[in-house]
């Protein structure tokens, strides 16, 4: 005689978090706090006979059975019944049975209970008798305001913070090949420093330092990396890591995520000058904007390597030296330096890129009695960029002292010129 196959789990309520439809009763029973402003909610749970905590994200199933919760992606609901099923027989067997009925009251994890495992971690292990005293979250407020007022007795005021910017954000694993990386704001990691780091990451892969990566998830779904890209291109390097943790927000626009990006650079650690530069453009500041215009109206690209053995002809890698003659002296003196400058050598590299385009505007600015342009021009083709950058290998003092010292070969080098003949 053969048994009959087991039953489906027949005992079984389904729901789908859309972000804003109501919660279910039985969902809300098992709740923890409210649902966020992203729509995600956090319930209690069990993992084996553990009780744990987790995150409900939007577009994923909650499923209730027996009296407790679980949550999965919808994929992956109808494996989750069956191996819980499977297993009947031996853990959850021995799961206490949840009475049916009106006033039944279902086996899980109290609002209150602090005994599960996210809450030891942090607070670590608390004694029994702590663990069952209730919270009450209005005296806890309290409480915490009251210390709070401590520090600012003298005041005889609680400081008045801003309101919080953004919405709370959702933590997510997410497999690498779902994350993007925009180029129009990130940094550039084609370089030997880069390069190195993300196989150093790769080589000594770490979970305890893998901290979330920055993500914002668009209108279309795709998620995109603010901060994190060389965790993840070492997690592709390497093949084998199944996921990693993030922070994924809503930004609005790429303007809105070049922003971020680039006040959560500025505020943690110095940017790459040129990283910031191509930030600022992509988050629309109207300076960097004017600058690459500037700069690709003459004729050349604006670099993102600030190492100068990276350099290449025709890119141009001296966007600050640009800002600073730009807000003095105006637009036209960069452009006919610029314009000059891609003239006089259009396929060499600039080595002495910063320091030619200030001196070219300081002669531009004040120049010397009867000054000819054509004549300073055919100076210029007489040496290459290298054999420029030459004469200021002694030169001893910052950006303003090399742009002086070059001013003055320029200036010898024009007398040398002569008159053109007629």
């Amino acid at each position: 005689m053969t048994s009959a196959p087991l039953p489906p789990s027949l005992s079984v309520q389904s729901w789908i978090n859309k972000g804003t439809n109501p919660i279910p009763d039985w969902a809300q029973t098992r709740m923890i706090g409210r649902r966020e402003a992203n729509g995600t909610f956090m319930i209690h749970t069990r993992a084996g006979l553990d009780k744990v905590q987790a995150r409900v994200l939007v577009g994923h199933i909650v499923i209730e059975r027996k009296g407790i919760l679980y949550t999965r992606p919808g994929g992956e609901a109808r494996g989750l019944l069956e191996e819980l099923d499977e297993k009947d027989s031996g853990a959850y067997a021995a799961l206490p049975s949840t009475p049916r009925g009106p006033t039944a009251t279902a086996d899980h994890a109290p609002r209150e209970d602090v005994t599960d495992d996210i809450t030891r971690r942090l607070g670590g292990i608390v004694p029994q008798s702590a663990a069952k005293l209730p919270i009450d979250p209005a005296r806890k407020t309290t409480a915490s305001s009251r210390t709070a007022g401590q520090a600012t007795a003298a005041s005889g005021a609680l400081k008045k913070w801003p309101i919080a910017k953004g919405n709370p954000p959702s933590i997510e694993n997410r497999h690498p090949s779902e994350l993007n990386l925009d180029d129009s704001y990130q940094r550039s990691t084609d370089n030997g420093a880069s390069q190195a780091l993300i196989k150093k990451i790769a080589n000594g892969w770490d979970w305890r330092m893998c901290l979330p990566l920055v993500v914002s998830k668009r209108d279309d779904g795709s998620l995109w990396v603010l901060d994190g890209q060389h965790r993840l291109a070492a997690a592709i390097l390497r093949g084998d890591i199944p996921f990693l943790p993030c922070v994924i927000g809503v930004y609005g626009s790429v303007a809105d995520e070049a922003a971020m990006f680039v006040a959560m650079n500025r505020a943690r650690k110095p940017m790459n000058r040129l990283d910031d530069f191509h930030a600022a453009i992509a988050s629309g500041d109207s300076e960097a904007i004017e600058i690459a215009k500037l700069i690709t109206d003459a004729g050349f690209t604006v670099s993102r390597r600030t190492g100068s053995q990276s350099w290449v002809a025709g890119e141009v890698a001296f966007t600050s030296a640009i800002s600073k003659v730009l807000r003095k002296h105006g637009a036209t003196v960069c452009q006919l330096a610029l314009r000059t400058m891609q003239e006089a050598w259009p396929d060499e590299v600039l080595n002495a890129g910063s320091s030619m385009f200030t001196a070219l505007t300081k002669l531009a600015v004040n120049p010397p009695d009867d000054f000819d342009h054509d004549r300073m021009f055919r100076a210029l083709l007489k040496r290459d960029q290298k054999e420029w950058a030459s004469f200021l290998n002694e030169v001893k003092g910052g950006g303003e002292e090399r742009a002086l010292a070059l001013r003055r070969v320029l200036l010898m080098a024009y007398e040398e010129e002569g008159e053109a003949q007629p």
